[in-house]
């Protein structure tokens, strides 16, 4: 599977198919349409209609559908609902059912990685190419993270789901209640070498302290957020796109890596090996991952 590349994750309920268009504009690299938690239950079959429409439209190239169709625009994802309840199955076969050409599924609150290899073998049977997105949001998740992350070739991704670990937790959901959390998942996705994606930022007016949540998860390791308000975006894919500055320092480190003798190079007075090499070369990818968006929000607007 190739990588997401995702800098932001906007998700918007599968119950208001009114608001998707809207998602699509708002400059998220992905939209993921969500029948979980943004759901009643009452609701759960029309949102799962809706929901499977809107994959089905970007997987066959319909308009703003870019998560395996040819449609350009945001990567459409899906988040359904735990596979450990009724309407997780009921979920899972309506996506057999639709038979999406391509796109990618957000798997909440997962336990354990036999959860991952079951949804695996099902998709895999019914000749189905989607990638998968392991949240970890539970004590057991976590525990777990590095089997989780390792237990399919279609995970392409994990996200940090801090919401609900808090509640198991007990503690308020704030940076430092869930840093030993955050840091499990990131490291299991380093293991696993894919993206880790962090928890959204509830306050949605609050655009400074969004700013500053995602540039601390960036230090620790994650290279995405979740947004849950369109105004959320623009100051999410800023905090996650590398700098003219930070991009040239990396394509200098790099470009002088190449011609190094003996694996140890020296670079503006300061001592380089390959740690930070590929660590410049991370950067170079990340800077590299907004350009099949529509605008790079650098020195856009905040929200």
């Amino acid at each position: 599977m190739d990588d997401l590349g995702w800098r932001s994750v906007l998700f918007v309920p599968a119950s208001r198919p009114d608001r998707f268009d809207k998602a699509l504009a708002a400059g998220a690299d992905a939209v993921c349409v969500d029948l979980e938690d943004a759901v009643a239950p009452a609701h759960k079959q029309d949102a799962r209609a809706a929901a499977m429409r809107f994959v089905a439209d970007g997987s066959n190239g319909g308009s703003g559908g870019g998560g395996g169709g040819g449609g350009g625009g945001p990567d459409r994802v899906i988040r359904i609902n735990t596979l450990r309840s009724v309407a997780g199955m009921r979920d899972a076969l309506a996506l057999i059912e639709a038979r999406p050409s391509g796109g990618t599924v957000v798997v909440p609150k997962i336990d354990s990685p036999e959860e991952v290899c079951w949804l695996d073998q099902l998709l895999t049977e019914a000749g189905l190419d989607l990638r998968l997105v392991a949240q970890i949001e539970t004590l057991h998740g976590v525990d777990q993270a590095a089997a989780i992350t390792a237990a399919s070739r279609r995970v392409s991704a994990v996200m940090f789901g801090g919401l609900d670990l808090a509640a198991e937790l007990g503690v308020p959901a704030s940076w430092d209640g869930l840093l030993y959390g955050r840091s499990r998942v990131v490291h299991a996705a380093a293991r696993a070498g894919i993206p880790a994606i962090d928890m959204p930022f509830v306050a949605v007016r609050d655009a400074d302290g969004c700013r500053a949540e995602a540039q601390r998860a960036l230090a620790l390791g994650f290279t995405a957020k979740m947004a849950i308000h369109p105004g959320q975006v623009p100051t999410i894919n800023d905090a996650y796109t590398p700098t003219p500055d930070e991009v040239a320092d990396a394509e200098r480190i790099v470009t002088a890596w190449k011609n190094a003798p003996d694996g140890v190079i020296q670079v503006d007075g300061k001592m380089v090996e390959r740690p930070i090499v590929l660590a410049m070369r991370r950067t170079l990818a990340r800077a590299q991952a907004p350009e099949r968006a529509s605008t790079s929000t650098r020195h856009g607007d905040a929200a």
